[in-house]
């Protein structure tokens, strides 16, 4: 009985071990981890070289910040680290090491960063480090709440540097910008101005005498006409001519003067 229950224990522990064998190779360990497994010792001697995790963000930062001056950029900005990668041991042999970017860089949120590890010319292992473009500019705030058609002024609005969102530009950066148009919503104080907030005031309502101005052949000619819609400058409204009763489609260029098409 002795002697059974011995085999039935190495027997056991024999199973166990090419269990756990196989489930390293299901696993996918690589070599690194697998010499790690061993022992210090043995993955110091298989895989001598090692490359830092500091040096993997270093190569991330640089290819970002080629990537920011190539399209343009700018402004003031910084690169938040997100997640380093691991050290990672190598075999002998010549290391080389290709950054890809993803095609768009979005602002403020999380940007990864892959990082291609080949040894002689051969691929050995990816890795990905993540980080976090900041970009900032002088942009202008809405000092309090806005409403509809309410002409801005010195008082309205502030200048402040803020992270911005987006690579392209749609931020006013001045008071000369603003100054003679009116909210196209709501708009409450703190909040950023961008262009689709902010539009011309109204400058011909419905029923108002306008100047007709149509181009015949290079020459220019006015007529008495009468505005059918209310407009703001550089919008289309109908408008009608005063002497011939025609309905016609035209650009307000001011308060009194329409540019038929």
């Amino acid at each position: 009985m002795i002697r059974c229950d011995v085999r039935r224990a190495f027997g056991s522990l024999l199973l166990g071990f090419f269990l756990a064998l196989a489930a390293c190779t299901v696993a996918g360990w690589s070599e690194p981890a697998r010499a790690e497994a061993y022992g210090p010792g043995l993955q110091a001697d298989a895989f001598p070289q090692v490359l830092p995790s500091e040096q993997f963000t270093a190569l991330a930062a640089e290819k970002l910040e080629e990537r920011l001056a190539g399209s343009g950029e700018t402004r003031r900005h910084e690169l938040k680290l997100l997640r380093a990668p691991q050290a990672m041991r190598l075999p002998e042999g010549e290391v080389t090491c290709e950054v890809q970017l993803p095609k768009t860089i979005n602002y403020g949120l999380s940007t990864p960063v892959n990082m291609l590890v080949y040894v002689n010319g051969s691929l050995f292992r990816r890795t990905v480090c993540y980080y976090k473009v900041l970009v900032y500019e002088q942009v202008l705030l809405v000092t309090h709440d806005l409403g509809l058609e309410h002409p801005f002024t010195a008082a309205d609005v502030r200048a402040e540097e803020r992270e911005v969102e987006a690579a392209s530009v749609d931020y006013f950066h001045s008071l000369d910008e603003v100054i003679g148009k009116v909210p196209a919503r709501v708009l409450k104080a703190g909040q950023v101005l961008r262009r689709n907030m902010v539009q011309m005031p109204v400058a011909v309502e419905v029923g108002t005498p306008v100047n007709l101005l149509v181009d015949m052949n290079g020459i220019q000619v006015k007529a008495e006409g009468i505005a059918m819609q209310k407009g703001r400058i550089g919008a289309y409204i109908r408008v009608k001519n005063a002497r011939s009763g025609k309905f016609l489609r035209g650009k307000v260029i001011d308060a009194h003067t329409v540019q038929i098409e």
